[in-house]
């Protein structure tokens, strides 16, 4: 059941709230600590810029940043692609490391665990970062909204809006996800199902719109000081208006001592950090116009947006560089002989200066259980890392569609360690230059989510990158 957008923005005035993003940026500078974003895959910088990337979380790793007093970084974990029970574990370590840097150079930190604005991924991961980090006194903020893909909450439902329908995310097909699938769109009644009832769909706290934008900010930090420890607390947001007051809220909380874990989308780091907008990159910024090769597009995202973006976008590109990778073929125990017979024929078109689309057969193959369907998923993306690993040719960009496949082409095939990610080429698309330590320094990576944008983005943004 759908609903409108101009309805509920009728009924609810808008107040001028411009100087909330600068304030936030005070405010946290003013908390002297690291913001450190646990991101369960490589997308959650698709509102930011000028940020370091990080795919190592060794305690040497950690400690150098908290020697530098890096203010924010992000650790890209990708354990979204992972059974409950390894994710587990990684955060487990992330969470070690980061207490035992943390002591030994005095430096403090916040946790935002970034995850996915459809409501897919591990809610477990909370837990493990409050029990590893003796965190058990803090309240957990949920705030969902990612706004670059009309990611929305409002009367406590987590929405998708159209244009001006608003369509709950559980009669959408991410609901329907093979691993991650939910049948509940009220958040306070979603944490119930995902903690399996451990916490009460009533006994979690909200913050309604019109609450939000009636009281000022000291108001609404006092509700949230006023929370038990180990309460759940979302909050309702249309737009960064909303969550701008309500992220300055929690940061004046956070103020007071109050000690609060955040899980939530994308949106909320460059309010939490106070990061002014910034314009979308221009090819002439980011593109050498002296280049002689052609950029390689790898789609392995299998959602139906992907795939209806790639099925448009194909109507534009010779055939000769259109290539299919059969997954029947590739979970072979041969598959060698033919994805080197790919990666020729890679390298011989860009080498032309051609860009070239490759992209997994779209029948979607599934295991017994969650496990298994994860295990096939990563033999998919062991190919197309194999795909990358093997060219020879430095191509004018890589764009990875799809979350696992853009972190594990980054980690497995570029080697990246350290990157920085530049902005963004198109709403919710970051562009990444690659580190020294790569195949390819200083590579263009555009890392695209499987979720976002309309059926013309991928070619929009190939166009632009041609």
């Amino acid at each position: 059941m759908s609903f409108s957008l101009s309805h509920i923005l009728k009924q609810l005035p808008l107040e001028d709230t411009s100087n909330y993003r600068r304030l936030n940026k005070v405010l946290f500078k003013e908390l002297n600590r690291t913001c450190i974003v646990i991101d369960d895959d490589p997308t959650g910088n698709q509102t930011v810029y000028d940020i370091p990337l990080l795919t190592s979380w060794d305690l040497e790793t950690l400690i150098d940043e908290f020697k530098k007093e890096t203010p924010v970084f992000f650790l890209l974990t990708n354990s979204r692609s992972l059974s409950q029970k390894k994710s587990s574990e990684v955060y487990q370590e992330i969470s070690r490391n980061i207490l035992e840097a943390s002591k030994l150079i005095n430096r403090a930190f916040t946790i935002i665990s970034r995850s996915d604005s459809t409501l897919r991924g591990h809610f477990s991961e909370i837990d493990v970062i409050k029990n590893t980090l003796n965190f058990n006194d803090a309240i957990t903020v949920f705030i969902p909204v990612m706004f670059e893909g009309n990611r929305v909450t409002v009367n406590d439902v987590h929405y998708i809006s159209d244009g001006d329908d608003l369509l709950p995310v559980n009669e959408t097909p991410f609901s329907q996800d093979h691993t991650f699938a939910y049948s509940k769109a009220n958040l306070k009644e979603w944490i119930e199902e995902k903690t399996s009832g451990k916490i009460s769909a009533s006994d979690v706290f909200s913050l309604p719109i019109k609450t939000v934008r009636s009281k000022n900010t000291a108001w609404l930090s006092e509700q949230i000081k006023a929370l038990k420890s180990g309460t759940f607390c979302i909050s309702n947001a249309l737009n960064y208006y909303d969550l701008d007051k309500i992220t300055q809220a929690l940061l004046l909380a956070e103020k007071s001592n109050k000690r609060i874990v955040y899980r939530t989308s994308s949106s909320f780091v460059p309010s939490y950090i106070g990061l002014e907008p910034k314009p979308l990159l221009t090819s002439e910024k980011i593109i050498n116009s002296d280049g002689q090769t052609g950029g390689l597009t790898i789609v392995g995202s299998y959602v139906s947006k992907s795939s209806e973006q790639l099925n448009y976008t194909l109507n534009y590109y010779n055939e000769n560089d259109i290539i299919e990778v059969n997954v029947e073929t590739i979970l072979k125990e041969d598959a060698d002989l033919y994805l080197a017979s790919i990666i020729t024929k890679i390298d011989e078109s860009i080498a032309r200066g051609n860009d070239v689309i490759v992209y997994t057969s779209r029948k979607l193959i599934t295991g017994k259980n969650a496990d298994s369907n994860i295990d096939i998923a990563s033999k998919v993306s062991d190919a197309l890392v194999a795909l990358v690993k093997g060219i020879g040719v430095y191509p004018k960009y890589i764009l990875a569609k799809g979350g696992i496949t853009s972190h594990d082409l980054a980690l497995k095939g570029l080697g990246m360690k350290r990157s920085k990610v530049l902005g963004q080429i198109e709403p919710g698309v970051p562009v990444w230059e690659m580190g020294k330590e790569t195949k390819f320094p200083k590579l263009l990576y555009i890392v695209f989510p499987g979720n976002v944008g309309n059926k013309k983005s991928l070619l929009t943004i190939t166009q632009k990158l041609s």
